[in-house]
């Protein structure tokens, strides 16, 4: 199946406070029943179709949402690229921590299991809280010391140490639970702007395999359990005027045969290059 590039491209609009998923998303104010914006970003790129556009309404209510680009169905071409604006809003992976997760360790330090294993982060009133370590070499026998709102991974689930008497249920605890914000694999001219992409279990932004002309601008990638931006196998992508900060093991990450570009970037470390 062909898709034709001369086809009228389509706009979609996404808003979490006005718009239903049961809407047709044409429109950015609702005007009739199934007429208006739809709720989530996902079900925006279920309508879109090649060269569409999606626009995201920033309503300063997070969108808990994953989104996966894939295939021709999500690509364009040079002249009319696949887009999304998305207004300053924000992609969370967070999910809150259902009260009865939390079981008491030791005094005031409190264990949580994961959902999924590998790659943790943990939340609190929307920021990422300190992590303590192993040194490189060193081996835990035990929880080590942890200072109030610290955490640790020790045998497989997370310890959280809470201020005195107080039960972290009541807390505004969140943990990664979706594993990236952005997935692309083999799809192209795609251009993607103006989001904070936070809190997600593995990447922000995944560019798989077989990304090509992906464009990445004015993103904020922070507080990632693996990496802000993971770029492989043999994709390209161009990132422009973005802020990548304090993800938990790699700002930039490029595997394999990728190749990235980063224009007027600020990240707080190094990218990671693991290449053949």
């Amino acid at each position: 199946l062909s898709v034709s590039s001369s086809a009228t491209a389509e706009v979609f609009y996404v808003n979490n406070r006005t718009g239903t998923d049961r809407n047709d998303g044409v429109v950015e104010t609702p005007l009739t029943i199934l007429t208006g914006p739809v709720k989530s970003i996902s079900r925006a790129l279920e309508l879109a179709n090649f060269g569409d556009t999606i626009v995201v309404a920033n309503t300063g209510v997070p969108y808990y949402d994953n989104l996966t680009f894939q295939g021709e169905k999500h690509s364009g071409d040079a002249v009319r690229p696949f887009r999304v604006i998305g207004n300053g809003a924000t992609l969370t992976g967070a999910m809150v921590v259902p009260p009865r997760a939390w079981r008491e360790a030791t005094r005031d330090v409190w264990q949580l299991v994961p959902f999924r294993k590998g790659f943790f982060q943990l939340v609190r009133d929307g920021k990422a809280l300190p992590e303590v370590r192993p040194a490189a070499g060193e081996k835990w026998t035990a929880i080590p010391d942890l200072q109030v709102d610290e955490w640790c991974v020790w045998n497989r689930s997370i310890y959280y140490r809470c201020e005195r008497l107080i039960d972290p249920s009541t807390l505004d605890l969140s943990i990664a639970r979706r594993s990236c914000g952005i997935t692309v694999f083999a799809a192209h001219d795609i251009v993607i702007s103006d989001l904070t992409i936070q809190h997600f279990r593995l990447d922000g932004v995944n560019l798989h395999d077989l990304a090509a002309g992906i464009q990445l601008n004015k993103l904020t990638l922070r507080e990632n359990g693996r990496a802000g931006l993971a770029i492989g196998g043999s994709s390209t992508a161009r990132v422009s005027e973005s802020d990548v900060e304090r993800n938990r093991d790699h700002s930039v990450l490029i595997q394999e045969a990728a190749a990235i570009a980063l224009e007027d970037c600020v990240l707080d470390a190094d990218p990671t290059v693991r290449q053949r």
